[in-house]
């Protein structure tokens, strides 16, 4: 596989890959992204580039609340914390909606979404409209990238195509569960547990 490299200006090019079943790595406000669309078989090929467990379901990008509600059921104190942090750095699990494929959450009850605070990113989700899936951009087991030569080297021939820009962030998102009462804290990022529960008191 020939994996093209690509500037911001070429956002049709890029659609045209993700709606044909390519996958695409792009810089977000955090690391470095590795993308495609919402589609069974698509998936599988992001998880061979990355060599990732096929049991770890890949996180998704929405373009705001409206599109998340499509695919995640979320509850009031949910609904605070995305009020207050999204778009931004933090990515949330929520309880799937029944009508999401278990294909697209690995057969897990929950899926994680993140809403990007990169304008060109929720843009091109818009076009498409509908959301994508967006895991960091690195063999799996290795630490995330920020510099697109980084990721052109471990990546070239496993991708159809990368974005020639670095990642404007220095670390991956917050994550947190947010499927019941009790907000946890999966893994440590830009927003602290303590921020995020401020925000809902």
């Amino acid at each position: 596989m020939k994996t093209i490299k690509y500037t911001k200006m070429d956002k049709q090019e890029i659609i045209n890959i993700l709606m044909t079943g390519g996958i695409l790595a792009f810089p977000t406000d955090t690391v470095f992204g590795l993308a495609c669309a919402m589609d069974k078989d698509t998936i599988r090929k992001v998880y061979k580039a990355k060599g990732r467990d096929f049991k770890k379901p890949l996180p998704v990008m929405c373009d705001g609340p409206e599109m998340i509600r499509r695919i995640a059921v979320v509850n009031d104190k949910a609904e605070k914390i995305m009020r207050r942090f999204m778009p931004g750095a933090l990515t949330m699990v929520f309880p799937k909606r029944e009508d999401l494929d278990d294909a697209f959450t690995q057969g897990m009850p929950t899926v994680g979404i993140r809403v990007p605070d990169d304008e060109w990113i929720l843009d091109l989700i818009r076009k498409l409209d509908t959301p994508i899936m967006v895991t960091s951009a690195n063999i799996s087991g290795n630490g995330s990238l920020l510099k697109w030569e980084d990721v052109y080297a471990c990546m070239h021939g496993r991708i159809n195509g990368i974005v020639t820009e670095d990642a404007r962030g220095d670390q991956a998102s917050t994550i947190i569960d947010v499927t019941s009462d009790e907000i946890r804290i999966l893994r440590e990022g830009p927003i602290s547990l303590e921020d995020i529960k401020e925000a809902i008191e």
